[in-house]
């Protein structure tokens, strides 16, 4: 099953490689909450990622391909029935835009600094030596708090927010201080790497 899996994730994410990052819309994205850090208002969805994981393949990077790739039998749960999601969460078009889970910390933070190498390369960039990397707790709190206070101004939300815990109805997210922080849509234990933890990007300007 495996195999099958990591043949149909391959398959996805040469039909992504040929695309470049996205660089208005992660501009876009971006949500001051202090003079130099942002935060975005979106998790770092599954086509973003693969995007990160079919570089690595195409540069030969195979260790930290191995070690990056999500772990998708993750998925599996004596409790429910998510089999389909084994083959298909991480590979299908129909996911593309859901946030990426089955990854640790580690993997999390390898993007960001493939994330930032990739930004500060390319040309008409807003933001110039800018630094993408995890949100600290704190961060993530006063993100948060903002998209809480955006709701009762505008009716509308940016990101995660909670009475009680400052969350989001989709998955808990990675922070630097390695917790994951907010509820999730199965309201499950946040260790990592699992599929109800993904991530969203702060970013640091100099």
């Amino acid at each position: 099953m495996r195999v099958f899996v990591l043949t149909i994730l391959v398959f996805a994410t040469m039909s992504i490689s040929a695309q470049n990052v996205k660089v208005k819309d992660i501009e876009k994205s971006l949500v001051k909450i202090s003079d130099n850090v942002y935060v975005s208002k979106y998790d770092v969805s599954n086509e973003m990622y693969m995007q990160f994981i079919s570089d690595l393949k195409n540069n030969g990077k195979k260790e930290l391909y191995a070690a990056c790739y999500p772990d998708t039998l993750k998925w599996r749960n004596k409790y429910a029935y998510y089999e389909p999601f084994v083959e298909l969460y991480h590979a299908h078009p129909a996911y593309f835009s859901y946030p990426v889970v089955n990854i640790d910390k580690k993997s999390a933070e390898e993007f960001c600094k493939w994330l930032t190498e990739n930004y500060n390369g390319t040309k008409n960039h807003k933001y110039q030596n800018i630094e993408f990397r995890l949100p600290t707790e704190t961060e993530w709190k006063t993100f948060a708090t903002q998209c809480k206070e955006e709701v009762k101004r505008t009716g509308e939300g940016l990101g995660p927010y909670d009475n009680k815990a400052m969350t989001i109805g989709n998955v808990s997210e990675m922070t630097s201080d390695g917790s994951a922080m907010g509820n999730n849509w199965a309201d499950k234990e946040t260790s990592m790497p699992s599929p109800w933890v993904g991530f969203r990007i702060a970013a640091t300007t100099k």
